[in-house]
């Protein structure tokens, strides 16, 4: 069952999440909950209570749904390494952020989510040689290849009152972290060598929120819990015609910090928007890292009242950016990642039904302090509000068919 679920993840991850050239340092793409409405606003949106908001990082945000909710989203775009020797390289990718359910019950909200919460993608190769002692030289080609991966599934529930609205949810986490390395010799005399470690951890946690709008101010915190992952670990070896698999079970590998998250949304003339948040990891906690980091984003929208004006004062526009610290270190510097981002909506004919679309440009690490850096453009589209469980209304009321007068035809 164990290898299934680990060819699964490996698929998933090949095919879903992103590339950075810093993976094998750790895992430098994260996703932080928000929805493409958010992600194009500053990567913010944890308290805005303003709207049909499918970040349910607060789980206390789901009560701004009041259908059955389906939400889902994906994005494409190029990434671009470069390093201090002035090597660079273009490589495309496509991720899938995530998917969600929610069901509305009077007050309550029942809600599920799926996301690719991290990962850390990278494959290099190199032709090399070396001088041997009696002065012959030695070809080979090495590849070295990592694919590592974390995702999340939250089954949420949460409460609106008028006073706070309450959310708690079970988070599971399972992930994997393939690392393969091969050394292939141009002769036929020296032996080639191969080694694959696979590593299958998962363990559930939780995260509760609570959320409040007060007049045109809507506020919101959230925490999640320290989870120590754990697994099995697979050693797979092989120095023709010598090859075997090592296999064996530990209790940590790979953590969770806790995470504090809040911020607020201000809305203004009808329209207008001010977003900020905060994402404070606690990486001290963990035996991973040693230091806390810290993601602060804001964003300004523009959200057109419907009908009104010409059709270029209808169209919503959403900008922002953010700016984060990695939890680990390059060359002992420290890695910053920022964004800049830009959104719009195209709205459907059916009320509270749209497409959201999202454009984002980032940096990742410096050549001059790291020795390496990324840049990515990243274009995301997202679909929200579609009630799968409304039943089309009529147009027209049930009416009774005349019957042709056969008297006529003859």
């Amino acid at each position: 069952m164990k290898y299934s679920v680990l060819a699964i993840l490996t698929i998933l991850s090949a095919a879903l999440l992103g590339n950075s050239v810093f993976s094998f340092e750790g895992m430098p793409v994260q996703y932080y909950g928000n929805d493409v409405y958010g992600l194009g606003m500053g990567d913010t949106g944890n308290s805005d209570l303003f709207r049909i908001n499918s970040n349910f990082s607060n789980p206390s945000i789901t009560v701004t749904t009041n259908k059955v909710l389906f939400s889902t989203a994906a994005s494409l775009g190029y990434i671009w390494y470069d390093d201090e020797l002035g090597n660079s390289f273009k490589d495309d990718g496509i991720y899938l952020p995530f998917l969600q359910i929610a069901v509305p019950i009077a007050n309550h909200r029942i809600a599920f989510s799926f996301n690719a919460m991290s990962s850390g993608d990278l494959e290099n190769q190199l032709d090399s040689l070396f001088v041997k002692e009696n002065g012959d030289t030695l070809t080979y080609s090495g590849t070295n290849r990592l694919s590592s991966s974390i995702f999340k599934g939250d089954l949420i529930y949460a409460y609106k009152t008028p006073i706070l609205n309450f959310g708690v949810a079970i988070n599971y986490y399972l992930g994997h972290r393939i690392r393969y390395w091969k050394l292939d010799f141009d002769d036929s005399y020296t032996l080639d060598a191969k080694y694959e470690i696979d590593k299958l951890f998962k363990n559930p946690g939780f995260t509760a929120g609570v959320s409040k709008k007060i007049g045109g101010l809507s506020l919101s915190a959230a925490y999640s819990s320290h989870v120590k992952l754990k697994g099995d670990v697979e050693l797979n070896y092989g120095h023709t015609p010598y090859a075997d698999t090592l296999s064996l079970s530990d209790d940590f590998l790979f953590e969770i910090p806790p995470k504090v998250s809040g911020g607020f949304t201000f809305k203004f003339l009808e329209k207008y928007k001010l977003a900020a948040e905060a994402q404070y990891e606690m990486w001290e906690d963990t035996k991973q890292y040693d230091k806390n980091t810290l993601k602060i984003g804001a964003g300004f929208g523009y959200d057109p009242l419907s009908g009104y004006g010409k059709w270029f004062e209808s169209i919503p526009l959403r900008i922002g950016g953010y700016i984060r610290e990695l939890p680990f270190e390059k060359n002992n510097e420290k890695i910053m990642e920022q964004a800049l981002t830009f959104g719009t909506s195209i709205l459907l004919k059916s009320a509270n039904k749209k497409i959201d679309l999202a454009v984002q440009y980032l940096t990742r690490g410096d050549v001059d302090t790291n020795g390496l850096s990324d840049t990515s453009l990243m274009f995301t589209i997202g679909i929200t509000g579609f009630d799968i469980f409304q039943k089309q209304h009529k147009k027209i009321e049930d009416r009774e068919i005349p019957k042709a007068d056969n008297r006529l035809a003859e």
